[in-house]
């Protein structure tokens, strides 16, 4: 994938899409895997927000059965599927446990026993066709011993079991994310990072393309599409206003969403429990009122969340605090005491933004949107050209991608070919039995790299890890990692360079590899990137100044850890 601001002017193209997350993503791979011309842009790095720090979690929607909504969990079910299917390097099963109470009817093993086992039912071809090595097993249902040689440490007396299914979780969600632009551009597609759409370019009631400007060059282009889809996330307000025109907005409140990245609590499975907080009514008075948080084990640490808030301020300022996070540690502890959490122990804050529904009764209250909207804003406003996509899950941004691209074919009076992105495996998943593929490359490399660095290369970059061995077939060095204290290799970062389009020092450390987006890296692991893409870009002494204070902006928390990354 090359970053070319030439390709993006010299054509038309039949879709351009604002927002390189994993809406916006989803959408380009979608359209041009059915043969559009397609163009993105990202205003930052792709995956830059939100899409970067969720919890990492691909649910089956077991949750919306409490609603009887079947046909949200059946949907979820095939996304699932769908995911672990198409990037198995990616994508793995997850076992979660969930306690059940004795004086909790929502709660308890009748009702918690009968959700799961009506999840199985909902999922019966759950399994069909998949790869031996991502098959989701059936549910249990545990007693109270069973449960507690699982997840040691529960001593509410009102406990009296527990149940057991099996979500996904996506080990690298920035890699993932990447992998659908990577098989876009490889399809065709034009793609571009750190181009920011600055106002769109009307033509008699029709948008008919955006004038944007390269970041890194300060260059202004006009980009025509004959439709533009907004995918800019919590931006897309922001976007629409330069439009001037009422009524193009989707009246969307945002919502923070924040996760924390602690110490490993449990190895083995993700625990779903129910914690209490004090909720401040309207009125200046507070209650206590209960949600249910869910920790997993995520790279040999843990990962804990979401605590959802409502927001006011604006998309671009960060609005984590000190005293933000020492409430969710001590609610975690609370939740789950055993867990003994101190401030230490966190290591990485992920948060983003999320679209919540209006609440005027109670306004502190956070009820997100469920589904993913597309706003066709000719039926709003009468402009042509112009679609509005909001996500709201991860799960599910490949299915409102498809549904988009349905409706960019109907507005290009074209018919549509079927949709084919939930069987197509994406760039670097092109693995047909994942164990077998393991033992393969093992045998095939060791003797190159000792076989924890092959196992990373694997998870990470799949079917594609070929191309990282041809660097270090050019530079044997480049098979060490940076310093001691990273596993990660000079060869991960001049392919992120050379490859797939980083900029900065903050797409290699938090995006394109693992080095930092579970815990800060050092000074010295920091530099010693920095420095290798200085001999790839150019940069002078100042600039690799520069780009390490940049990283060190995205962690809120004191230098205090250093860990294997």
């Amino acid at each position: 994938m090359k970053r070319n601001i030439s390709h993006l002017t010299n054509q038309q193209f039949d879709v351009l899409v604002i927002g390189g997350g994993i809406t916006g993503a989803n959408i380009a791979w979608d359209a041009t895997l059915r043969g559009l011309r397609v163009a993105l842009v990202e205003k930052n790095d792709f995956g830059g927000a939100t899409s970067s720090n969720s919890l990492k979690t691909v649910h089956g929607g077991l949750r919306y059965l409490q609603d009887a909504n079947f046909r949200l969990v059946r949907k979820m079910i095939k996304e699932r599927q769908a995911y672990l299917r198409i990037a198995p390097h990616l994508v793995r099963p997850l076992p979660v446990i969930m306690p059940t109470y004795k004086n909790k009817l929502m709660h308890s093993k009748l009702a918690l026993g009968t959700a799961v086992k009506l999840n199985d039912l909902a999922g019966y071809d759950r399994n069909t066709g998949m790869d031996p090595a991502r098959i989701l097993p059936n549910s249990r249902i545990f007693s109270r011993s069973q449960l507690e040689s699982r997840i040691p440490g529960l001593h509410d007396e009102a406990i009296n079991g527990g149940v057991m299914w099996h979500d996904a979780q996506v080990v690298n969600t920035e890699r993932f994310l990447l992998s659908f632009l990577l098989s876009a551009a490889e399809a065709g597609a034009v793609v571009a990072n750190y181009v920011r759409v600055v106002e769109f370019l009307l033509e008699r009631g029709r948008v008919s393309g955006v004038t944007a400007v390269d970041e890194l060059t300060g260059q202004a282009v006009d980009i025509q599409a004959r439709i533009v889809v907004n995918a800019a996330g919590p931006w897309v307000d922001e976007l629409l206003q330069t439009l001037g025109t009422e009524g193009v907005t989707p009246k969307f409140r945002l919502s923070t969403a924040m996760n924390l990245v602690t110490r490993q609590i449990l190895p083995d499975h993700a625990l779903g429990i129910k914690s209490h907080f004090m909720h401040v009514l309207p009125d200046g008075s507070a209650e206590k009122r209960s949600r249910m948080l869910f920790i997993a084990p995520w790279r040999g640490y843990s990962i804990a969340g979401t605590i959802h808030t409502p927001y006011q301020g604006s998309a671009n300022d960060n609005w984590v605090t000190e005293r933000a996070i020492a409430d969710f540690v001590e609610e975690l502890n609370r939740a789950y005491p055993r867990a003994a959490l101190q401030h230490e122990d966190v290591y990485h804050v992920h948060r983003g933004f999320l679209p919540m529904l209006p609440n005027d009764t109670d306004p502190a209250t956070v009820k997100l949107v469920r589904e993913g909207r597309i706003f066709d804003h000719y039926a709003e406003s009468g402009l042509t050209g112009l679609l509005t996509v909001v996500g709201v899950k991860f799960t599910t941004a490949r299915f409102l991608a498809e549904k988009t691209v349905n409706v960019i074919f109907h507005k290009l009076q074209r018919p549509s070919p079927a949709c084919k992105t939930a069987t197509t495996q994406l760039y670097g998943g092109q693995i047909r039995h994942y164990d077998t593929f393991v033992a393969a490359a093992m045998e095939r490399w060791s003797v190159e790299m000792p076989p924890f660095q092959l196992h990373r290369l694997l998870t990470n970059y799949g079917s594609s890890h070929r191309y990282l061995l041809l660097y270090i077939s050019e530079n044997q060095a480049w098979a060490q990692p940076l310093t001691e204290d990273t596993a990660v290799t000079g060869a991960e970062v001049i392919h992120a360079v050379r490859a797939e389009t980083a900029r900065k020092l903050s797409d290699v450390v938090l995006r394109r590899t693992d080095m930092g987006s579970a815990s800060k890296p050092s000074n010295e692991c920091l530099e010693a990137a920095a420095r290798l893409m200085a001999l790839e870009l150019g940069w002078d002494e100042k600039r690799v100044e520069k780009e390490v204070k940049e990283v060190e902006t995205n962690y809120y928390l004191p230098d205090t850890h250093s860990a294997k990354h």
